[in-house]
């Protein structure tokens, strides 16, 4: 029994150095591709529409290294719909805002020691918003739908750190400046490389 325990012991040592040694961490290098999910939070993209200011999304995102510096790539964000009614002399009035966002975006990265990456970002930001109402309730039912596609730019940065199995990322920025949606988006989530 003292063998076994004697065993256990000295295996679980190995296992816990193991654990604990530095591990090698690899510096962003030419080719390198990483896709990303993750959530995205904005002050609101509404286009002036009440309360309907989307504000919370779901992004997938892209970046291939061309430099061990300089990266390029994109991030497709779609905010949750929100929805809106009014009751207004025994009608109902009901509005529903869905927003969408591509980024098209270059990274410049400031510090890469392998296992923590800082990095400024600027691009080129398309926002798409459809709002649709309907009234009922009045005797009459109407409806409607309107939407719009903004062009503008981003500006911003952001950092990733490694976990072993993928990169946790954090991001801050302005989009869309210059459009009628801009907004400050914070971002987070995972980035996986290949």
């Amino acid at each position: 029994m003292k063998k076994v325990l004697t065993a256990i012991l000295f295996l679980g040592l190995m296992f816990g150095t193991t654990m604990i040694q530095d591990k090698a961490h690899a510096q962003t290098q030419e080719g390198d591709f990483k896709l990303g999910v993750g959530l995205a939070f904005g002050t609101g993209v509404g286009f002036g529409f009440g309360n309907l200011d989307n504000d919370l999304g779901i992004r997938v995102d892209g970046y291939y290294a061309f430099t061990p510096e300089i990266r390029a790539g994109g991030d497709f964000t779609f905010y949750f719909p929100k929805e809106e009614s009014e009751s207004f002399m025994g009608a109902t009035i009901t509005e529903k805002a869905t927003v969408w966002e591509l980024n098209l975006n270059g990274h410049y990265l400031f510090v890469d020691d392998g296992e923590l990456i800082v990095y400024a970002l600027g691009g080129i930001n398309i926002t798409g918003i459809s709002i649709s109402s309907e009234e009922t309730g009045s005797g009459f039912n109407f409806g409607g739908e309107f939407s719009d596609t903004e062009f503008g730019l981003n500006l911003g940065g952001g950092l990733e750190y490694d976990l072993d199995f993928a990169d946790l990322f954090a991001e801050a920025k302005l989009g869309n400046l210059g459009g009628n949606a801009n907004q400050f988006v914070l971002g987070a989530g995972l980035r996986f490389s290949f």
